[in-house]
């Protein structure tokens, strides 16, 4: 998982977001994220499982999780979290 601020406050995440990369995304995100808001590009992740969504539970349950704003969700993403419903608690924007 590569993690590329493309412009001040928003962090695009691109490749797999799985159990082999969730762990270091994390971490680093932790770093990134004492700056302040942020956004988060989901746009480039090719693939994603269950880890996804633990990295996202993790996010809301920081203090400052109302400065982090996610976008471009993939669809399986989505789709996970609709079979583990955890779609009200992730606050996941809108899917298009």
């Amino acid at each position: 998982m590569k993690l590329t601020e493309t412009q001040s406050g928003v962090v695009r995440l691109d490749g797999a977001l799985t159990m082999d990369s969730v762990a270091d995304t994390q971490l680093q995100l932790d770093r990134m994220l004492v700056n302040g808001a942020m956004t988060l590009d989901f746009g480039g992740v090719s693939h994603c499982d269950s880890a996804a969504l633990a990295l996202l539970l993790a996010l809301r349950r920081r203090k400052d999780a109302r400065n982090i704003k996610l976008s471009h969700i993939p669809a399986s993403l989505y789709g996970l979290a609709r079979l583990y419903e955890l779609t009200p608690l992730l606050e996941l924007p809108p899917e298009n």
